[in-house]
């Protein structure tokens, strides 16, 4: 019995389906396949049923899946216990990503977390958010930075990354902008919808007041966002720390009432008790604690070094 068969159990339960769990593992649907064919030849005995409708656990299923899931605890905590003695912290780390935080808390976060544990192994994993928070319930990364709220997984809230809206300089919102900007203001106006993590958060606050965006286009890449901003195609609302550096000829406006997504440190279940991930977690409440992440960067990018509180 191998624990790539017993992770692939798990994971098709926790995620409902072989396609889900696939996903979560990162690895093909027809590796789950096999795992969960050359497991049940191995015990001599169906585990699940398959049919239209979903999986159902055999009753011998779900005996073998409490020990399955011991199993996994168990050579979690090996390694954890492997990597917990008193000297340097040691091991690895699998840390999930989006493009909307990487653009600009990242960088610094891992600066900071390669100065306090140089022996640190660290491996990135870059996906929308929801991509995330499959790759936690499947245990394929040991921490991630979700959107909240995600009821089904254990979270520390990190930090509120402030909403903007990025309009051409010369743009009449822009000129008549005085201290922001409301909803309501966008609503006619076509809108460049940011898709992965951010789409379903601006869908939200236009429905909040009770619209629905013009959206022109949907674009992945912020800085093709941007760029069609500056060539005229349309506005686009972004949080703060998806922002690069802003390209000449855009202005950032605030939206009032001020809309925030709020930001959280996300741990898969079998990595609560890391050392490593308690370090991830220190370090990244000690920079959104002391630094101001919540402003758009000016064209020059931020004027503070984002390091220099954690060096101390």
């Amino acid at each position: 019995m191998k624990l790539s068969q017993c992770a692939a159990f798990a994971a098709i339960i926790d995620t409902g389906s072989f396609t889900a769990a696939a996903r979560a593992l990162d690895i093909s649907q027809s590796a789950v396949s096999h795992a969960i064919s050359s497991l049940e030849k191995e015990l001599g005995v169906g585990l699940m049923k398959r049919d239209r409708t979903g999986i159902e656990l055999t009753e011998t299923g779900r005996r073998v899946l409490a020990h399955t899931r011991a199993v996994l605890m168990h050579s979690e905590q090996m390694r954890h216990a492997a990597n917990s003695a008193p000297e340097d912290l040691r091991g690895r780390i699998r840390i999930g990503t989006s493009q909307s935080f990487a653009c600009r808390l990242l960088p610094a976060l891992m600066t900071a977390l390669r100065t306090r544990h140089p022996q640190l192994e660290i491996e990135l994993r870059d996906g929308p958010d929801m991509q995330i928070a499959d790759w936690l319930r499947g245990y394929a990364i040991d921490v991630g930075i979700v959107t909240l709220p995600k009821k089904d997984l254990s979270t520390i809230p990190l930090l509120q990354d402030r909403m903007y809206a990025v309009l051409p300089a010369a743009h009449r919102l822009a000129q008549n902008a005085g201290a922001g900007l409301r909803v309501q203001q966008l609503s006619t106006e076509p809108l460049l919808l940011p898709v992965g993590g951010m789409e379903a958060m601006v869908r939200a606050m236009f429905r909040t007041v009770g619209l629905e965006p013009h959206i022109a286009y949907r674009v992945q890449d912020v800085n093709a966002l941007l760029a069609m901003v500056a060539g005229g195609h349309g506005i686009t609302v972004l949080p703060s720390l998806a922002m690069p550096v802003m390209p000449a000829g855009l202005r950032v406006v605030p939206l009032t009432p001020a809309v925030s997504r709020k930001l959280a440190i996300a741990m898969s279940p079998r990595a609560k008790n890391s050392r490593a991930v308690a370090a991830f977690i220190s370090v990244a409440q000690t920079l959104a604690n002391r630094e101001d992440w919540t402003q758009p960067p000016s064209r020059t990018g931020r004027p503070a070094n984002p390091l220099a509180a954690i060096r101390s």
